[in-house]
């Protein structure tokens, strides 16, 4: 069972076994959405399935979106694991990204896991979704679906003058379609007994969404600080 006190690679590892019995739900849950998603006179149409595997006792969510009715026989799909922390409900999703370690290491892949918290959530409702109906569930399916291409960015004075304040762990955003994710990052490795960076051994990176700024409450200056720190990311790539 996944507990908010597991260490990002062991959250990871636990939801990469449960990869392939998410994928049979999906399998077989589908021929219902499509057959649901049919009856529907308008449009955009949701779905939300609700999976708890048994040996696990993980909770995932499996969410189904179709906007218009030629989406309906391959309706978009995404999920995430439920996780509670005492009353705090997290969102979980957990990826594979590129990642450098410093300018002289070799860009890997290194498993990554995205928290997102209930107040995130909430402010991507008011901020950007402007629906007051819409579930939990709902909220955090559509912000996977909308948001899965994403860009990990450093944050400075010109995008919130404030930054400073909240310790080392929250320099770094995440820029999405939407707008702007604010998040705590942490990396989990094992430093080199020789004090040599490049050859730290590395676990994993957790990013904990905290708060979310749609593009349309950004101002000039702080569009330009981010459109900037987005390109700088991208150089690292390239």
């Amino acid at each position: 069972m996944i507990l908010p006190s597991m260490m990002p690679r062991e959250i990871y590892d636990n939801m990469e076994k449960d990869k392939f019995k998410v994928k049979l739900r999906i399998n077989k849950i589908c021929p219902k959405v499509v057959k649901e998603f049919k009856k529907s006179k308008s449009f955009p149409v949701m779905y939300v399935d609700e999976y708890n595997i048994p040996a696990t006792n993980n909770q995932y969510i499996i969410f189904y979106y179709a906007s218009n009715a030629t989406e309906i026989e391959k309706p978009f799909f995404t999920y995430f694991c439920i996780v509670f922390n005492e009353s705090q409900r997290l969102v979980i999703s957990a990826m594979e990204r590129e990642y450098q370690h410093t300018p002289k290491c070799k860009t890997i892949n290194l498993p990554q896991i995205h928290i997102f918290t209930s107040h995130f959530f909430q402010r991507y409702k008011e901020r950007y979704l402007h629906n007051k109906n819409l579930t939990p569930n709902q909220v955090a399916g559509l912000y996977l679906l909308r948001n899965w291409n994403f860009v990990a960015i450093s944050l400075n004075e010109d995008i919130n003058r404030n930054f400073k304040e909240y310790g080392d762990d929250n320099k770094h955003g995440v820029r999405v379609h939407d707008g702007l994710c604010f998040t705590k990052a942490v990396l989990e490795y094992q430093p080199s007994e020789d004090g040599i960076p490049e050859h730290d051994e590395l676990y994993a990176m957790m990013f904990l969404y905290t708060t979310f700024v749609s593009e349309s409450e950004l101002n000039d200056r702080q569009k330009q600080a981010i459109d900037k720190e987005h390109i700088e990311a991208l150089k690292a790539w390239i």
